[in-house]
């Protein structure tokens, strides 16, 4: 053999070997003992067939024979050998038969080991086919677009979601399957995303099948690279229709609450135990006087009178270890004003760890009032009756004494010494007598001989009585306005009332003082109104009594009006005076109100309709 071709042939990284005509091997090179393990004398002489795998040998021996029919033509075959280890290799070769050639005489064949390219082939092909099986199978639609939006693979959950066959899609505009009125939004979205070279973009949107049904899908598009250049997108979409279903029933059914809650005549809230305010509707800030973001920015101790209150209330909770508190609390709106609230308040705790109250706040102000009124109302209407049944009783027993101390006198000559004691006790009648009167004023249900007066005039001509009444260390003011208050009532016992008020205001003020007579109209709203028992809202004339006495002690304030109630000594008071204030007011259509506190002095007011506003009004309507 030529040393240089003998160099080239020991030194090639592929194995040569020389077969004679009946496949016997003459000649191996190096790299045929490092391919099978075996060295060139374990194989020279030996079969070239003898180490094939059992099913490639019959198509190894055709493939020699074919080869030896065709000189010079070479021809390639892939088969397997064992390797001295037992194991197989794949080996590929090119045999050339040059048996006819005086320098060779023989077949030979150039082969290789691509035992580790077959496995990563197959291994390759296998991956290729486990995701092909993944994506033919997926329940996602898959699909790939061109760069101008068409389709150039869809998978078969695409088209059967779709309802189109495969090939009806090929090649379509992905756009033709989004509903009309969405079409322009998903291709602004999707045509900023190639501008961007955004990688990866999500969206939904309604698609249209074949059939002319809408779906809701949400697809996740990503672009598709070689080199710097975007050739295709590829998109996973999932038919997300009943998800979409269920969020919007979901978002009709929180809209629906929402409604509910913010739409509600109560104050509802949430809080939590430390009283932040997590949560309002626009009926609790209106009922305090707030935005509802103004509230939100509150703590609850910003709500109530008194913080302590809540405290309380918290304590309560954790001591009784109950789910729900219902109580009334004293709340306080934006301007300082207290309000009395019904609370019904429940503890919730979330999956998240929070723990809250949640509460529904009433106002019952108005009510506490109307049923305080009517208390008052009943009481003083019992009272009434009573003081008629005994104002007239004791009417019959009083004629009684009268006439029998009338008939004694008679009988008695003028000198008599028992005549004195006779007018002792027809005095003492008369009192008896002016005190029933008294008491049937109070009761009397309607004003007798009830006049229109300038209430202005009224007050000013009493002045001078009232000045001579308070005495010299007490300081007397009295205010009239410019214009007319004209009232309807009887002048004797309108006399009475403020004269009864002004001497009430001195006895208060032992050491002296100013007493401030005002009359003035106001008008009385909704809420103001509620100061006031047993009247309706309007136009009146208000006539105030203020002293800067020693006030009324809270526990006397609930009986100030019951007659022949009285904290003066029995030689200064009857307990009649306001009981007949109260009377005559109401008797008037109006009433009688008053402030007071401990060292604070009081101020009575006296409320009466105004006849030139009502008659104003009732033209209007």
């Amino acid at each position: 053999m030529d040393p240089l071709f003998q160099v080239l042939v020991q030194n090639s990284s592929d194995a040569v070997a020389m077969l004679d005509a009946d496949g016997t091997i003459r000649f191996l090179s190096d790299s045929a003992a490092r391919l099978l393990g075996y060295s060139l004398g374990e194989r020279i002489t030996r079969s070239a067939i003898e180490l094939m795998h059992p099913d490639d040998a019959p198509r190894a021996r055709d493939s020699f024979v074919e080869c030896l029919r065709r000189p010079g033509v070479p021809l390639a075959a892939e088969y397997r050998l064992r390797h001295k280890d037992g194991s197989w290799r794949n080996l590929e070769g090119i045999a050339v038969n040059r048996l006819d050639h005086p320098a060779i005489a023989a077949v030979v064949v150039n082969y290789r080991d691509v035992t580790d390219r077959r496995l990563a082939e197959e291994a390759l092909r296998a991956s290729e086919e486990h995701l092909r099986h993944i994506v033919e199978n997926a329940q996602d639609l898959i699909y790939y677009c061109d760069r101008e939006g068409r389709f150039t693979y869809v998978n078969p959950t695409a088209a059967r979601v779709m309802q189109y066959a495969e090939h009806e899609l090929i090649g379509r505009h992905f756009l033709s399957l989004v509903r009309p009125d969405y079409q322009q939004a998903a291709g602004d979205v999707y045509q900023r995303q190639m501008l961007d070279r955004t990688p990866t973009t999500y969206l939904e949107l309604p698609a249209v099948t074949k059939t002319g049904q809408t779906i809701w899908v949400g697809q996740h598009v990503q672009l598709v690279y070689e080199g710097e250049r975007v050739t295709a997108i590829h998109a996973i979409t999932r038919d997300i229709s009943r998800q979409k279903d269920a969020d919007d029933r979901l978002r009709k059914s929180e809209a629906r609450y929402r409604s509910l809650i913010q739409g509600a005549a109560y104050g509802i809230y949430r809080a939590t135990v430390d009283g932040t305010i997590l949560d309002a509707n626009p009926a609790l800030a209106n009922m305090l006087g707030y935005t509802v973001d103004e509230l939100l920015a509150l703590d609850m101790s910003a709500v109530y009178k008194s913080s302590a209150e809540r405290g309380a209330l918290i304590d309560r909770y954790r001591r009784e270890n109950n789910q729900t508190l219902a109580t009334d609390v004293t709340w306080q709106r934006k301007d300082g004003t207290p309000i009395v609230v019904r609370l019904t308040a429940r503890v919730v705790d979330f999956d998240d760890g929070l723990s809250c109250f949640e509460g529904v706040a009433e106002d019952i102000t108005e009510k506490r009032a109307l049923e305080d009124q009517l208390r008052e109302a009943l009481k003083m209407e019992a009272l009434g009756r009573l003081a008629r049944r005994v104002a007239h009783d004791f009417n019959n027993v009083l004629a009684a004494i009268i006439g029998c101390s009338d008939l004694l006198c008679m009988s008695l000559k003028p000198d008599d010494p028992s005549r004195h004691e006779s007018d002792e006790i027809r005095r003492a009648a008369l009192r008896g007598a002016a005190l029933t009167r008294q008491l049937l004023a109070f009761s009397r249900s309607q004003m007798p001989d009830a006049k229109l007066l300038d209430l202005n005039e009224a007050v000013l001509r009493l002045e001078s009585i009232m000045r001579g009444l308070v005495g010299e260390r007490v300081s007397l003011t009295v205010r009239v306005p410019s214009t007319p208050t004209r009232v309807r009532v009887e002048p004797g016992q309108l006399e009475q009332m403020l004269l009864n008020l002004v001497v009430n205001a001195r006895d208060a003020m032992p050491e002296g003082g100013p007493i401030d007579v005002l009359v003035e109209p106001v008008r009385l709203d909704e809420r103001s109104v509620l100061r006031y028992p047993g009247i309706a809202d309007g136009p009146f004339a208000r006539l105030a009594v203020t002293d800067t006495g020693v006030g009324i002690d809270p526990d006397v304030e609930a009986h100030i009006f019951e007659p022949l109630f009285t904290t003066k000594d029995a030689s200064k008071g009857t307990g009649l005076g306001l009981s007949i204030v109260y009377g005559i007011a109401k008797a008037a259509g109006g009433t009688v109100s008053f402030t007071t506190g401990p060292t604070q002095g009081t101020t009575f007011e006296v409320l009466l309709p105004l006849v030139e506003a009502m008659a104003n009004k009732m033209a209007d309507g």
